[in-house]
C-alpha cells in the first residue's frame, strides 16, 4: 500500500486487467482462426469484469489510533489499538507506515492486518518497543476497502497516528561533580568563595570595611582585638552540560550520541537533584541551549531539549538550528559529553577553560560499536580510530581539562566519581597555593 498525498483515491483491482487481457484476447482469437468456440472461453472473465465494474461505490473508511501511554523509555514496550470502521460488507486491509524510532513487536515484520469480509467496526491492537530516544511521528494508518465481487478498490488515509516521546535510559549517579560559584539557592555544594551566607567557613582579623555583624564577640573577647567570622555564601552551583551532538546517517553514530546523551541526562539529573542550576549546550548537527536554571520546571525544559537533538537524529528534516547569543555564567562548571568523533568539539572544550572556567569532560566509549575486524585493512582502522581519540584526550588533559572514560561496565558513575576526585585534588592544591602565599582567598580569586 503506497501513501499518497489525496485524501483518498479509487484503485482498479489487480485482477481486472488481467480478465480484460482474457476476455479480449478470446475474441480477437476467434476473428483471426475463425472459430467461434474460442469466443465462448473469453465471455465468463468479460462477464465478470462488467459486473466487478457495475458494483456501487467503494466503502467509506474511519479511522482512529490510540496509545496506552506517549511517553515511555527507551527499550519499553507499548501497546496501542487502531479502530477502523466502514459502511456495508468489505474486505479490508490495514497497515501503519512511517513510523520512526519504534520497531514493531506484533504484529511482525510489518504493522498491518487484512480482514476477512465483514463489517465494521473491527479494533487492530499492536506493540511497539522504544528503540531510540528522541520525540517521534509514529506516522499514519493506511487502509483499503473492496467490495465483495467488486473491482473498484477505495485506498484511504485514515488516521495520524500520535506523536511519541522516548525519554533516555537514565543512569543512576550517586556522586556530584563540585561547581565554583554560589547562587542564592540552597543546594548541596559548598562555594569558593568567602562571602555572606550562613556556612562558616573561617575566622580572620578585622579589615577595614567589615561589617560589624560579622565580628565575632567571643573570639575578639577572647583575643583582645577583632576577629570576623566568614562564612561560605549559600550552597548552590551551576553547571552547564556542553553535548557533543555530532552524527551521521549511519545506526552506529546515532547510538554513539544516544549514549552520550544518557550520559548527560544522568549528570543533569543528579545535579538537579542537589538543587544546582543546570544548563545545556548541544554544538553538532543540530543545535541546542538550556540557559541554566533550577527547580522541578527545569528538569522537564532540559529533558525537551534532550529529545529535541534526538529528533533530528531521526529526522533528517528536524535538525534545529539557532541564532541567539549563548551567554554562558562566569561561575558555570563546564561538563563535556563528547565521544570525541568531531574535530571541533575538544577546541571549544579548552576554549571555555582558556576563559577561566572550570572544565572536565565525559569521553562516552564507542570502541565496541566499531566494525569486529574481519580483514587486516578492519583492524588498521580500528586501532588508528582509537587512537585518534587517545590523542583527543591527552591534548585536553595537556590544555587543563580533566577527563573519565564511561565504558558499558563503570557507567556514568565510576567516570564521574573519578572526575569529581581529581576536581577536588585540583581544588585543594590551588587553596593550599593562595594561604601559603599569604593572599587572601578573595583577593586571589579576583
Amino acid at each position: 500500500m503506497k501513501p499518497t498525498g489525496q485524501v483518498w483515491q479509487r484503485r482498479p483491482d489487480p485482477r481486472l486487467p488481467a480478465y480484460l487481457v482474457a476476455g479480449f484476447g478470446a475474441l480477437v482469437m476467434a476473428i483471426v482462426t475463425g472459430e467461434r468456440q474460442i469466443a465462448a472461453l473469453g465471455a465468463p472473465f468479460l462477464a465478470l469484469a462488467a459486473m466487478g465494474l457495475a458494483r456501487r461505490e467503494p466503502a467509506s473508511l474511519r479511522g482512529r489510533v490510540t496509545l496506552d501511554q506517549t511517553s515511555v523509555v527507551e527499550g519499553d514496550v507499548l501497546e496501542g489499538t487502531i479502530s477502523v470502521d466502514w459502511d456495508g460488507k468489505a474486505e479490508v486491509e490495514v497497515i501503519l507506515s512511517g513510523w520512526r524510532g519504534v520497531t514493531p513487536v506484533d504484529p511482525l515484520p510489518v504493522i498491518g492486518w487484512a480482514v476477512p469480509l465483514g463489517e465494521g467496526p473491527v479494533t487492530l491492537p499492536f506493540r511497539l518497543q522504544a528503540e531510540s530516544w528522541g520525540v517521534h511521528s509514529l506516522g499514519a494508518v493506511w487502509a483499503r476497502a473492496r467490495r465483495p465481487g467488486s473491482f473498484a478498490v477505495r485506498e484511504q488515509k485514515v488516521a495520524t497516528a500520535p506523536t511519541l516521546r522516548v525519554f533516555p535510559k537514565t543512569a543512576r549517579i550517586n556522586r556530584l561533580l563540585k561547581p565554583d560559584e554560589p547562587r542564592t539557592v540552597a543546594g548541596m555544594h559548598l562555594a569558593r568563595l568567602r562571602g555572606h551566607g550562613t556556612d562558616f567557613a573561617e575566622l580572620r582579623p578585622y579589615q577595614p570595611g567589615d561589617r560589624l555583624r560579622d565580628l565575632s564577640w567571643s573570639t575578639s573577647a577572647r583575643l583582645g582585638k577583632p576577629w570576623v567570622r566568614v562564612n561560605h555564601p549559600e550552597r548552590t552551583g551551576t553547571v552547564l552540560i556542553l553535548l557533543d551532538a555530532v552524527f551521521s546517517e549511519e545506526t552506529r553514530s546515532k547510538e554513539a550520541l544516544a549514549r552520550a546523551a544518557r550520559a548527560a541526562w544522568a549528570v543533569a539529573s543528579v545535579h538537579l537533584k542537589a538543587q544546582d542550576r543546570v544548563g545545556l549546550l548541544a554544538r553538532g548537527r543540530t543545535a541546542g541551549w538550556l540557559p541554566p536554571r533550577g527547580g522541578p520546571r527545569a528538569r522537564w525544559l532540559l529533558m525537551e531539549e534532550l529529545l529535541g537533538v534526538g529528533r533530528a537524529a531521526e529526522d533528517p528534516l528536524g535538525r534545529r538550528h539557532f541564532r541567539r547569543r549563548v551567554f554562558v555564567p562566569a561561575d558555570a562548571l563546564i561538563v563535556g559529553v563528547t565521544s570525541l568523533r568531531s574535530q571541533v568539539f575538544a577546541p571549544d572544550l579548552l576554549h571555555f577553560r582558556r576563559v577561566g572556567h572550570t572544565t572536565v569532560a565525559l569521553v562516552v566509549d564507542t570502541s565496541d560499536l566499531l566494525p569486529e575486524g574481519g580483514t587486516e585493512l578492519d583492524s588498521a582502522a580500528r586501532r588508528i580510530w582509537v587512537a585518534q581519540r587517545d590523542a583527543e584526550q591527552r591534548a585536553l588533559e595537556r590544555g587543563g581539562v580533566p577527563t573519565a572514560l564511561v565504558t558499558g561496565e563503570g557507567g556514568a558513575t565510576q567516570a564521574v566519581l573519578t572526575l569529581k576526585r581529581r576536581l577536588d585534588a585540583s581544588q585543594n592544591r590551588s587553596w593550599r597555593w593562595v594561604h601559603a602565599g599569604g593572599v587572601p582567598a578573595q583577593e586571589a580569586r579576583a
